[in-house]
């Protein structure tokens, strides 16, 4: 029985090799044990985050970061850190300022990391393409002590306020993508406000998409984003020159880490997609159809 044992990790040893070194960089330590149980059958016993990154560990990358230093500026000095990793679909990461409640929560980060395969073809990608990817579930970043003001209010699905901090959280996600050899981070935003603050590290994995997304934020710049959020989540997007509705359209937003998929977010032929949908597209907000959404839901919106 023991030596059964001792044959089933040796070959697990020999196949999760290629797997988690996907980098092809050499280490100067193999796979540990819990590696492997992680990738090959899903098991955590010890709730590392990815079978692989203690709560040292993960301390460790949110300090390097620079996520615990600008905490500790905002009155947040050594956070409760709590991984949860039982589930390979859903690895979390959470911090606390103080005891674990939910009404201390300063960030919650819900990750997996799986195959992913596009859902049609794109560029050089068809539907049968492999990416190695991080993805992020969710993502929850809220001050538990401070209100939202007139200059800061409440965006769409907020809580609570922001910390600020999204530059430090991608910066470390796409740290983690890089060491569990991913080709990238995806995340799919589902409000205007959450795509348009990752597009500062991320693209659409669809070049048309990005024209078209670009060409809102650039037609809706200056109006106040808390509004037009709220008001694309009721459907009030339209054509500027036609009024008809213009749906938005959930879909893949990346952070490219390598190989392939970092080449067609760099290539001649996704700009020349992108500039094509951004200069086909001009977007406006129905304010008279937002305000009719307000008064059915019986407030009064973001804003007077």
């Amino acid at each position: 029985m023991p030596r059964n044992r001792k044959q089933r990790f040796d070959l697990r040893r020999l196949l999760a090799f290629p797997l988690l070194r996907a980098t092809g960089e050499r280490e100067s330590a193999g796979p540990s044990e819990g590696e492997l149980l992680f990738e090959l059958s899903g098991q955590n016993p010890e709730n590392h985050l990815f079978g692989r990154f203690d709560a040292e560990s993960v301390r460790s990358r949110l300090s390097r970061a620079g996520i615990l230093p600008d905490l500790a500026r905002r009155g947040y000095p050594d956070p409760l850190l709590v991984l949860e990793c039982e589930d390979p679909a859903d690895q979390r990461i959470l911090l606390f300022a103080g005891g674990p409640s939910r009404e201390r929560l300063l960030l919650e980060a819900r990750l997996e990391l799986r195959r992913f395969h596009p859902r049609k073809a794109i560029g050089p990608f068809t539907e049968e393409s492999t990416f190695r990817m991080l993805i992020l579930h969710w993502l929850s970043l809220s001050d538990p002590d401070r209100p939202f003001t007139v200059a800061r209010p409440r965006l769409p699905g907020q809580q609570r306020p922001g910390l600020g901090l999204l530059p430090q959280i991608l910066a470390l996600l796409r740290d983690f993508g890089r060491e569990l050899g991913g080709d990238g981070v995806l995340d799919v935003p589902d409000h205007f406000h959450t795509a348009l603050f990752y597009a500062v590290a991320f693209r659409f994995l669809e070049p048309e998409k990005e024209g078209r997304f670009q060409a809102i934020a650039r037609d809706l710049k200056g109006a106040p984003l808390a509004l037009v959020s709220e008001a694309i989540d009721f459907g009030c997007l339209c054509d500027a020159a036609t009024g008809k509705p213009l749906p938005w359209e959930p879909a893949e937003q990346v952070l490219a880490v390598r190989g392939p998929l970092r080449r067609h977010l760099l290539s001649a032929e996704y700009r020349r997609l992108r500039d094509r949908a951004f200069s086909e597209v001009r977007a406006a907000v129905d304010w008279d159809r937002y305000r009719a959404k307000i008064a059915e839901k019986g407030r009064s919106g973001n804003y007077p």
